[in-house]
């Protein structure tokens, strides 16, 4: 591990993993927020929903949008600009109180979140490795959040929704000076490599897999906090709970790592694929605490092997970046659709038939990586 860290160069993998950090700060802290929104009476469930797609569908604009000129990307200049948006949108977030406000503030952070993202994949598929490159930046990201959530619920407390959100903003303002290590200029590969047409079925498949992927997985992945709340957990107990899961995920970062070059590593995908939509019915709709704990903990963990694996094989599939950056662009999509799904569910408090969807989504995902030849494009 340490000698392909030191192959890449460490200030290159601290700079993504950086911009990793604050790209997915919504997606993994993003509950805490919500959950203070609507436990406050500033929103409805539904409403809720509806805040969290809409930063979703801006997410995936701009990282298709993105796509579409990887070869002329600055990731440095692109990095700060996209930081300072998430700033911005975060801190007006902690002042604010006006439904329609806060939505215009999350299409910001959106914009931003996604240009981080696409940051980060880009990177990756430039630098090489991507299975190794993507799992070594989570590593970073499970460290940086099982801290976070720890913190969370008790500044929630104290400050409610103010406090929460300017410590979402402060996260990634402190993130900021190590992205200004990135390279600035696009790589002179990336032309080249823009030019090489994967196979169109391959490339459809791996696309898909990640559309069903991440919609179903994570379609209520915004309400677990509240999920928590039905079954008897406090939002001490759920910080708690989020912090052990992002320990279990560095285990599991750490696996990703050491088997990132072994072709059989992929041969767990599709098993992986399954067994996470089995769990998102009980974490959808538990019958108890414990197992929604246990449920939560496998879910988030298991995304730590999932997630890089699957962008890693669509940068495989087209090393010039834009169908990684495409894949980020599908899952926003896609997680919006299932989170505006599931707010609506919500507002009755029954998720139960969201979680027999996620696990049909799942399922269409380990069907379309069997359909992906991997012995082919993975290259050791």
């Amino acid at each position: 591990m340490f000698g392909q860290t030191r192959k890449i160069g460490f200030a290159t993998l601290a700079a993504i993993s950086a911009a990793d950090c604050a790209a997915h700060t919504m997606n993994s802290l993003g509950p805490f927020a919500v959950g203070e929104l609507i436990k406050s009476g500033q929103m409805t469930a539904a409403q809720a929903g509806l805040w969290s797609s809409t930063e979703m569908l801006f997410y995936a604009a701009a990282m298709t949008g993105i796509a579409s000129h990887v070869d002329r990307v600055c990731l440095r200049m692109l990095a700060l600009v996209a930081a300072g948006c998430v700033i911005v949108a975060q801190a007006g977030s902690a002042y604010l109180h006006v439904f329609w406000v806060l939505l215009c503030l999350r299409g910001l952070s959106g914009l931003g979140l996604g240009a981080l993202n696409a940051v980060v994949n880009v990177g990756a598929s430039r630098i090489g490795q991507p299975v190794f490159v993507l799992s070594f930046v989570m590593v970073v990201q499970t460290v940086v959040f099982s801290v976070s959530s720890l913190f969370l619920p008790y500044v929630g407390n104290i400050s409610g929704q103010k406090g929460i959100f300017l410590l979402l903003a402060c996260l990634v303002l402190v993130l900021m000076p190590l992205m200004r290590l990135l390279p600035n200029k696009a790589h002179t590969a990336a032309r080249v490599l823009q030019d090489a047409r994967p196979a169109s079925g391959q490339a459809t498949a791996a696309l898909f897999a990640v559309l069903c992927y991440t919609g179903g997985s994570l379609a209520v992945w915004p309400f677990t906090e509240r999920i928590a709340a039905s079954v008897g957990l406090t939002s001490d107990a759920f910080g708690s709970l989020s912090a052990f899961a992002n320990i279990f995920g560095l285990c599991v970062c750490f696996v990703s790592v050491g088997l990132s070059h072994n072709k059989s590593n992929m041969r767990w995908l599709s098993p992986a694929l399954i067994l996470t939509g089995v769990i998102c019915v009980f974490q959808a709709s538990p019958p108890s605490w414990l197992f929604f704990s246990a449920a939560f903990s496998l879910n988030y963990a298991l995304w730590f092997f999932i997630y890089p694996s699957l962008v890693g094989v669509t940068c495989l599939i087209d090393p010039s970046g834009k169908l990684a950056s495409r894949s980020g662009g599908v899952w926003m999509l896609s997680q919006a659709a299932t989170t505006l799904l599931a707010g609506g569910v919500g507002n009755s408090g029954q998720y139960m038939w969201v979680g027999f969807f996620s696990f049909l989504l799942c399922l269409a995902s380990a069907i379309c990586i069997m359909f992906i030849r991997l012995r082919k494009i993975i290259a050791l």
